[in-house]
Order: structure tokens, then C-alpha cells, then sequence
């Protein structure tokens, strides 16, 4: 019950301060993607399933919010929960450069993939131009702020799994 607390919570704060508090907190018009930090953290630390369903809402909340096509963003960014579920085996807290390379990528591979079907299909081609003003700027963004929430996405999960293990011992005691 505190887990889904905590995610729900989690997708409402995202949500807020990327529609909200950082859209004044652009740098050169680029805000920073919360939306790959939450999914990826998530799939990373809990597994594939729970990646991909952090991923599926975030992606109908921007679809509701501004999709011309329902179902886009939900499909790209469950994919790329998905995808950082894959990790949870070799992944470590401690380490952070893992979580920081994945999520990276991963900014990359979104801001990539809306150029392919949002862009490309309506004749623009400069992609180089698109790639240097908006996806490496947004993904450099992104992993700055990376670090902080990510950290603090283990530090939550932690005090969850400690409180669920604790109340199991005590069940069995």
C-alpha cells in the first residue's frame, strides 16, 4: 500500500513540476524530461512490469494533456520502462553511473523517436538542427537533475522494502 502511495504521489509531483514549477526554469527553452527520470528509476530499481506501468501513465498523461495522436507517448515511454527493467540484476545503488548512462540514453532515444514520428512524417528533415538545439540540451538537462531525484527514488524505495520487511518479521514473530 505504501509503494502505491508513493508512486501516485511520484507521478503528481513529476507531473507538476514538468508542466508546472520548470516550465519557468527553461534553459534556452528546454525543460528537463521527468518523466524519463521517473520511469527509468523505477524500472531500474523495481523490474520491468512496474518500469513499463510508471511509463504507460506518465505517457496517457501526456497524451491527454498534448498528443494529437492517444496512445503515442504511452506506447514510447512504457517501452523505455520497459527496456530499463532489463538492468535491475547488474544494477547497484551505490553506483551511480549506471542509472545516469541508461537514463541518458534513454532521453535520447525519446527525443529521437518524436523526431522520427512527429517530425520526419511531416517532410522536416534538418535532424541535425533538431538533435543539437532540442534532444542533446534536453537530455544534458535531464541528467543533471537525474542525479538528485534519482537518489532520491532509492532513498524512498529503501524506507518502503525496510518497513514491508520489518512489518514481515513481525507477522512471523
Amino acid at each position: 500500500m505504501r509503494r502505491l502511495i508513493f508512486y501516485v504521489l511520484m507521478i503528481f509531483t513529476a507531473f507538476f513540476l514538468q508542466t508546472g514549477i520548470f516550465t519557468h526554469l527553461t534553459l534556452g527553452g528546454i525543460l528537463p524530461n521527468f518523466f524519463i527520470i521517473c520511469s527509468v528509476s523505477v524500472g531500474m530499481i523495481r523490474g520491468k512490469k512496474e518500469g513499463c506501468l510508471i511509463g504507460f501513465i506518465f505517457g496517457i498523461l501526456i497524451d491527454a494533456m498534448y498528443a494529437m495522436y492517444f496512445g503515442f507517448y504511452a506506447l514510447i515511454l512504457a517501452v523505455i520502462g520497459y527496456m530499463a527493467g532489463y538492468v535491475q540484476q547488474i544494477f547497484y545503488e551505490e553506483d551511480m553511473t549506471l542509472p545516469i548512462v541508461i537514463i541518458g540514453a534513454s532521453d535520447m532515444l525519446y527525443g529521437i523517436l518524436i523526431y522520427l514520428f512527429s517530425f520526419l512524417t511531416r517532410g522536416r528533415m534538418d535532424f541535425l538542427f533538431y538533435f543539437r538545439k532540442i534532444i542533446l540540451p534536453e537530455t544534458i538537462y535531464t541528467v543533471i537533475l537525474a542525479v538528485f531525484i534519482f537518489r532520491m527514488i532509492c532513498l524512498i524505495n529503501k524506507k518502503i522494502e525496510t518497513k514491508g520487511s520489518e512489518k514481515h518479521i513481525e507477522k512471523n514473530i
